[in-house]
């Protein structure tokens, strides 16, 4: 017999209730645990019968509110809103509160069968993360180079471009050969494309020999750009990208650091091992966004999935790009929704940015004068101002593990809710 989806319903109509039990008697993978319709008992409901999922009908009293209590208190379950029109509202309230998924009324139950699946399936792969983590031990690392990993669920959103300038930005700053770049976006790399550089070798090469990885070795593998930058690049094609590994970011990661100021990584724009081990061993993780209500929405999937891995929100560092873009969405309602504070807005000037992708020359370098250009030359003047307030701190905790845990955290074709 499959494991059933353990759901405790939360309705205001007791025949929607019975309706719905109904619906699911006869299907093996869902099991209704309890139903109530008021909301004092919600929350020790759930921490009675342990619930996968919590559907909640929107129109229970302060039903997004408990919604996003419940998610927040109980991590190994998650919350799937029955919407009322009009759904743009039902949406938006839902994203605010971080509901895994709304499903308007009135439904099939097709429809919240297929609702309770992906949310199962993107429960079940949380537990795992967190277990994983909960067994591995803790080690250090090095006080002195900064890690920095820029992320951003969805594409089109400037990620590579601001970790390309940022990265030149901080080369200026800091000297030759102190300031590297890698281009941990394995399937869609664009690093040497957009700093002209025409890479010998890539990370492929390296992980080859990275049994004899040392600082020496690691030079031989990183190109140097004209701004004294130093590039590791991606893989010349795709299906070289699962060869890497968490073990490999690891091992790279502490060999930049004997040497290194500054370590800029680009990802892809999806969690999988790699990606997150780089993010557990940085000093700070680049949450990159734009102002429309889709890039919103998976900025905040991306947090709660930052959650259960219990990344510290205050290495969480949000940068709006296009943020004087009049889009409806103001960079405050950004922070409201995301509970973030926003660290830094990156103007828009497409032309510049265009220009420069097509040349091959970063903004940051070769068109320091323009407003763009003068932007990431302030990114990079905060960044080191902010660690320089902070001193030589203690290191940094980071965990090791998730070996073996390759392909996706949210997989490519069955993307759990977001």
């Amino acid at each position: 017999m499959p494991v059933a989806v353990r759901t405790l319903i939360v309705h205001s109509d007791p025949q929607a209730v019975k309706e719905i039990t109904d619906w699911f008697a006869e299907v093996e993978d869902i099991e209704i645990v309890k139903s109530t319709n008021v909301p004092s008992k919600v929350l020790p409901l759930a921490s009675e019968y342990e619930p996968d999922v919590i559907v909640m009908d929107d129109r229970i009293p302060g039903a997004y509110e408990l919604g996003e209590q419940a998610g927040r208190d109980f991590i190994k379950s998650v919350v799937v809103m029955l919407g009322t029109p009009p759904a743009e509202e039902a949406y938006r309230k839902g994203l605010r509160a971080g509901v895994c998924e709304v499903v308007m009324q009135p439904f099939r139950p097709l429809d919240l069968a297929n609702a309770l699946y992906r949310a199962y399936d993107y429960v079940r792969q949380r537990r795992q993360v967190i277990s994983k983590l909960a067994e591995v031990p803790a080690e250090t690392s090095r006080k002195g180079t900064k890690v920095l990993t820029v992320f951003s669920t969805k594409g089109g959103v400037g990620k590579s471009t601001l970790a390309v300038n940022l990265a030149v930005a901080l080369a200026l700053k800091k000297g030759r050969n102190r300031v590297v770049l890698w281009d941990l976006d394995l399937y869609n790399g664009i690093v040497n494309v957009a700093t002209n550089v025409v890479p010998r070798w890539s990370i492929t090469d390296l992980i080859n020999e990275i049994q004899y990885l040392d600082a020496e070795m690691m030079e031989s593998y990183l190109e140097t750009h004209s701004s004294g930058l130093q590039i590791l690049c991606a893989p010349f094609t795709p299906e070289f990208a699962d060869y890497v590994s968490g073990d490999h970011v690891r091992q790279i990661l502490n060999v930049l650091r004997e040497t290194k100021d500054y370590v800029v990584i680009d990802t892809s724009s999806f969690f999988h091992d790699p990606v997150m081990t780089a993010m557990e061993d940085s000093n700070w993780i680049l949450l990159v966004g734009s102002l429309d209500l889709a890039c919103v929405k998976n900025l905040k999937a991306a947090l709660m999935v930052m959650d259960s891995l219990q990344y510290p929100r205050n290495k969480i560092k949000l940068i709006i790009n296009r943020g004087n873009m009049g889009f409806g969405i103001l960079p405050r309602d950004v922070e409201v929704t995301l509970k973030l504070p926003l660290f830094f807005s990156v103007p828009s000037e497409g032309k510049v940015a265009m220009a420069a992708l097509n040349e091959g020359t970063p903004v940051a370098h070769a068109y320091t004068k323009s407003e763009l250009g003068r932007a990431f030359t302030e990114l990079a003047e905060l960044t080191i101002g902010k660690f320089e307030q902070e001193g030589p701190s203690p290191a940094t905790a980071i965990k090791t593990g998730l070996f073996g845990f390759r392909k996706r955290f949210l997989g490519r074709d069955k993307r759990p809710c977001h």
